[in-house]
C-alpha cells in the first residue's frame, strides 16, 4: 500500500467514528427532549417563572373550522392553552388524558383549548378525529407563542385562573395524573 491510501483510510476510520458520535450524542438528545413523563409537573423552567402570575395575554385565533374564537369567551372561566403539533410524540401521548379530564370537569365550568402550531393545518381535522379530541383546537402562530414567553418547546401547557393569570407553565409532556391535579388546583 502506497502511504497516502493509509493516510486516507485512517481519515475515513476517524471521520466514520465522528459522525456515529454526533449520531449518538443526538439520539440522547432527542431521547431527552420526548421521553414521556421527563418534564410532567416540572414548573421550575425559566418560562414558568417569568409567566406564572401574569395576566394570560389575549388572542383571538382561528377554529379548524374557519371561524374565530377569542380569549374574552374565557373571561371567569379556569382553562388551560396546550400547545402543540400534530408530529409530537408527547403531544399525542398526553391527548388521551387530556380527554379524559376535559370530559370530567367540562361540565363544572373547565375549559381546555389546544393550539395547533403546525406549518400545515389541513390534516387538522383528520388528526382531531383520529384522537377524538373532544376539547376546542385553534389554529396557532408565532404572535401568540412570543406572546406566551417565547417558548421554544412543544407540548406546552399554561394553566389559567378563573382571574385570568396564570398558575402554572409545564413545558413538554404531562401524564394524565399531573394534569388532572392542575386542574383541581384551578377549580378550587
Amino acid at each position: 500500500m502506497y502511504p497516502s491510501m493509509k493516510h486516507e483510510k485512517g481519515s475515513n476510520t476517524l471521520r466514520m467514528m465522528l459522525i456515529l458520535v454526533v449520531i449518538f450524542v443526538g439520539a440522547i438528545f432527542i431521547f431527552r427532549t420526548v421521553q414521556p413523563g421527563r418534564n410532567a409537573g416540572s414548573s421550575k423552567s425559566r418560562l414558568s417563572s417569568s409567566m406564572v402570575s401574569k395576566y394570560a395575554p389575549s388572542f383571538a385565533l382561528r377554529t379548524v373550522r374557519g371561524g374565530e374564537f377569542q380569549s374574552h369567551q374565557l373571561i371567569g372561566t379556569p382553562f388551560v392553552l396546550n400547545f402543540f403539533t400534530t408530529w409530537c410524540p408527547a403531544c399525542r401521548e398526553e391527548i388521551p388524558g387530556f380527554v379524559d379530564v376535559y370530559e370530567k370537569y367540562n361540565k363544572r365550568g373547565f375549559e381546555l383549548i389546544g393550539i395547533a402550531l403546525d406549518a400545515n393545518t389541513e390534516a387538522l381535522p383528520g388528526f382531531i378525529s383520529t384522537h377524538k379530541i373532544s376539547y376546542r383546537i385553534l389554529i396557532g402562530n408565532m404572535d401568540m407563542v412570543r406572546a406566551y414567553g417565547n417558548f421554544r418547546s412543544v407540548p406546552t401547557t399554561f394553566f389559567v385562573r378563573k382571574d385570568g393569570t396564570i398558575s402554572n407553565v409545564i413545558p413538554g409532556y404531562i401524564h394524565r395524573d399531573v394534569f388532572e391535579m392542575e386542574v383541581q388546583k384551578l377549580m378550587e
